[in-house]
């Protein structure tokens, strides 16, 4: 089985953006409206064991039926399926795009799957891109390409390449294939990256990939980082850019305690003569800005991108799984450490939004689930809310409704997941572990699970990979020793006024109360060295108090009754 890691390292070359305009010509379209069946005869594959490609009446890759398609078959080893010659009549600057949406299979054999270009009728091959084909899926989308011809070329052809074993794969859907001309001034960003969990008051870094898709070489353009109210939060100047090439531009943010919760930011290019602004805006990355003093802990080192399975399987309405992780792996934590946020590594082939999940916590000595699931009436509820999960490969985050005291135990992972629709192509990326079993499952039910009372359920040989995240303490002002001397926030838990009072007679000159998912409920100002909050109202749960005196800033955690 091939490291999952390797097709992370290639897709962020897939150029994804959508509603494209028109260039200044097109060269050549094709959408595929033919009837379903065999493939037009202007189509021709290049293969020993030609693979099964024709019309297919269906739409998944975003056109409208029919489409052309590739489905599983017996067929072994390198074939190409080749269009017809495209006349290039003096452009040598051209943009590929068209619309795609590959799905996979369980089993993977080295298969590898392109795009490739020829100038001189097959005798060379240029790849626009290739990649392992791996375990996953590629999302429906539309893909784009910018290639220069060589000097003195008149045509060009396209051909789709698959290597490998046919049975490798469920399905490879293509539509509204389209060569254009490029046009003189278009600059685009293609990927953001970054760390999408920050901590307030520490400085973290995004990347934003420029592209440049026009014939013209800029220099006169600007990068920016912006969060979604469009406020700037970085920007940078443009280096010159050839048609083709990319620029890595590297964003510093530090995010403060008003920023924390959950946020999704983008990357942007501005260029004054832009032919094209519908791609000048990257795709948007969802942040999660924690508190100062979160540390996180990563458990998982597999790549097995199990579809359908644990936590939650979407392939059935209702789902129940635990799986346990053992207290070495999550290492020496400290005694006052509280669990406030797990995330998972996940890919869907679409958006899904207001999924019904609630997530227990427990901690216990076994060291094994083959037999039975661990008491649920040792559980703690730190989660029941809605969640989404965004279309693409992505990192989901869970900030817990309660944080949860860790003593360190082996920490079992309780979820119950219901949904009203049956979603294909989930996937949450694990680690396989044939003994001991770490996670049971029980699926497949029409009603929702009681999770207080689960059917015996079965065995799951694979781990999800996660990351816990702990607020300690020890590790900043939360809570510290030195500020609990000098500062008193009382009562707690609180249920109408709560109460904050300096020691050593330093005014306090502001407050803000944050809620669990980064909320700031009441903020107010003061000058004086004690002061009263009025909490009424507030939802139940676990608030952050920030308080700003003469010395600086202290953080207080506080929970509203």
């Amino acid at each position: 089985m091939k490291r999952f890691i390797t097709f992370l390292k290639i897709i962020p070359a897939l150029f994804l953006f959508n509603g494209m305009v028109q260039a200044q010509q097109i060269l050549f379209a094709e959408n595929f409206d033919y009837t379903p069946g065999p493939l037009p005869t202007n189509w021709t594959i290049d293969a020993e064991q030609p693979p099964e490609w024709s019309i297919n009446n269906s739409q998944i890759s975003g056109g409208t039926a029919p489409e052309l398609y590739m489905g599983y078959g017996m067929q072994a080893g390198l074939s190409r399926l080749i269009s017809p010659a495209i006349a290039l009549e003096g452009h040598s600057q051209l943009l590929v795009k068209y619309k795609q949406y590959l799905i996979n299979y369980a089993g993977d054999w080295g298969e590898t799957i392109g795009m490739d270009v020829t100038f001189d009728g097959g005798t060379t091959w240029q790849p626009l891109w290739e990649q392992l084909l791996g375990l996953l899926n590629i999302p429906q989308d539309e893909f784009a390409y910018y290639i220069t011809a060589p000097d003195g070329a008149t045509e060009m052809q396209i051909a789709f390449r698959f290597e490998g074993n046919n049975m490798g794969i469920n399905g490879w859907a293509i539509d509204d294939l389209i060569v254009e001309s490029a046009m003189d001034n278009d600059l685009l960003i293609s990927n953001i990256m970054g760390n999408t969990t920050p901590n307030a008051g520490i400085e973290t870094t995004f990347v934003a990939e420029v592209q440049n898709g026009g014939k013209l070489t800029q220099t006169n353009y600007t990068v920016k980082l912006k969060n979604q109210e469009g406020e700037e939060l970085a920007s940078l100047p443009g280096e010159e850019i050839n048609f083709t090439e990319k620029k890595f531009y590297i964003f510093p943010w530090t995010p403060d305690a008003s920023d924390m919760g959950a946020h999704t930011i983008y990357a942007t290019v501005e260029l004054a003569q832009d032919q094209d602004s519908e791609n000048n805006d990257s795709n948007n990355l969802l942040v999660n800005v924690l508190a100062q003093d979160t540390e996180n802990v990563q458990i998982g080192s597999g790549s097995y991108p199990l579809q359908h399975a644990i936590p939650y399987n979407f392939f059935n309405l209702n789902s129940l799984s635990q799986t346990l992780y053992l207290s070495q792996d999550i290492g020496q934590v400290e005694e006052s450490a509280a669990l406030t946020g797990i995330q998972y590594n996940s890919q869907f082939d679409e958006d899904i939004q207001d999924v019904p999940v609630q997530i227990y916590l427990a901690e216990t000595d076994q060291t094994d689930l083959s037999n039975d699931w661990v008491n649920p009436a040792s559980f703690t509820l730190v989660y029941d809310g809605l969640m989404d999960f965004r279309k693409g490969f992505n990192s989901h985050y869970i900030q817990l409704d309660t944080p949860y005291e860790y003593t360190g135990g082996n920490l079992v992972v309780y979820s119950n997941k219901t949904y009203s629709e049956q979603i294909l192509w989930s996937t949450f990326i694990s680690t396989y572990h044939e003994e001991p079993i770490y996670s049971r499952m029980i699926d497949g039910a029409q009603e929702p699970y009681d999770a207080m009372n689960p059917p015996s359920g079965y065995n799951v040989w694979y781990t999800p990979n996660i990351t816990l995240f702990f607020s300690s303490g020890e590790m900043s002002v939360i809570d510290s020793p030195a500020n609990a001397l000098s500062m008193d926030v009382y009562p707690n838990p609180a249920k109408e006024i709560l109460n904050i009072k300096t020691h050593n007679g330093e005014n306090i000159l502001g407050i803000q109360l944050i809620s669990s998912n980064g909320q700031v409920v009441s903020s107010q100002k003061v000058a004086n060295t004690n002061t009263t909050i009025n909490v009424r109202g507030l939802q139940p749960g676990f608030y952050l108090v920030q308080i700003q005196t003469e010395s600086g800033f202290t953080t207080k955690k506080v929970i509203i009754n």
